[in-house]
């Protein structure tokens, strides 16, 4: 008899486990400690292609934003405040990379612009305002 309460309870405590971590899969990730892979560049008429290793990490103790946008790592001082956030100072290595070149420029020139994020699921996007600038996907 014990040999089966046993072997329920394991039974009931596996299935609990994976039911929770299955009903986790919706939920938004941290904005920060998290390494934010850039998906998109939204820039009007001409989207340039994606370096495949820029990213963005968000620092909340040392209040700072840093990365690399393809070609070149670059940081920053970060405010944030409920949705709003403000990255400043950006400065970056200064490499030149012909063939992400365009796409790191614009990377560095939408994120100087954005004022607010949103986090839905596992995509962090970042906004001037209501106009999308940037999409990245949580690894």
């Amino acid at each position: 008899m014990k040999l089966i309460t046993f072997i329920g309870t394991g039974a009931f405590i596996v299935l609990s486990s994976f039911i929770m971590k299955k009903g986790n899969t919706n939920q938004s990730v941290s904005l920060y400690e998290t390494k934010w892979s850039l998906k998109k560049i939204h820039t009007g008429n001409n989207v340039p292609d994606m370096p495949a290793n820029a990213f963005i990490r968000f620092d909340q103790e040392k209040k700072r934003a840093g990365g690399n946008g393809g070609c070149n790592s670059f940081g920053g001082s970060l405010v944030v405040m409920n949705d709003l956030i403000n990255i400043s100072t950006i400065f970056s290595t200064k490499m030149f990379c012909e063939e992400t070149q365009q796409a790191e420029d614009a990377f560095f020139k939408q994120l100087e612009k954005v004022n607010r994020f949103e986090i839905k699921g596992k995509t962090l996007m970042l906004y001037r305002d209501k106009e999308l600038l940037l999409e990245f996907v949580s690894e």
